[in-house]
């Protein structure tokens, strides 16, 4: 039994360690990984509302650029798509916003954005192909974070919540992200 114990310390208390190191009383929980430097992977999506509209990420150029990848049966979407909605707004254009419909239908994209009252562009891509596999999206949401001259600054994988997005707004774009 005290072997059995001291195995069960031994485990737990590495791995709560480095939880605690990692969270450092903001509730943040790797803000960013994957912060390559690398060129962002090139894109070709039409816009949500407006099928006729194409944007490529050369579009976006010039600007840092906040993707984020989602879709309307998502839970997790749902509930950060507010939150991105207002960091969008906090930051008066000075950073780009754009979401990826991803794995939807156009129809329930559509009437998910008017629910959420979401007012940054928003992309449609109704099935995984290239870009899902370029973004190495391994499911939703995933938050990408792009350099003003295309350059991939980093990931989130699942859903943020205010501390974690302020954290990684400051750590890819500084200042720019402030309001």
């Amino acid at each position: 039994m005290l072997a059995a114990a001291a195995i069960a310390v031994s485990v737990l208390v590495p791995g709560a360690v480095v939880a605690d190191l990692s969270q450092s009383g903001t509730g943040v929980v790797y803000a960013l990984i994957d912060r390559t430097g690398q060129p962002a992977p090139a894109f070709s999506l039409p816009e949500v509302l407006v099928p006729s509209r194409h944007f490529s990420l050369a579009d976006f150029r010039g600007k840092p650029l906040v993707l984020n990848f989602w879709a309307s049966w998502c839970y997790p979407c749902q509930t950060e798509m507010p939150l991105l909605e207002s960091a969008y707004r906090s930051t008066r254009g000075a950073v780009q916003f754009v979401g990826i419909d991803t794995d939807d239908s156009r129809r329930a994209a559509s009437a998910f954005l008017a629910r959420r009252h979401v007012s940054y562009l928003s992309l449609f891509m109704p099935r995984p192909g290239r870009v899902s596999t370029t973004y190495q999206l391994v499911g939703l949401p995933i938050t990408v974070f792009i350099s003003a001259q295309g350059r991939l600054l980093g990931r989130h994988i699942g859903q943020l919540n205010a501390a974690t997005l302020k954290a990684a707004l400051d750590l890819a774009f500084g200042r720019q992200a402030r309001p």
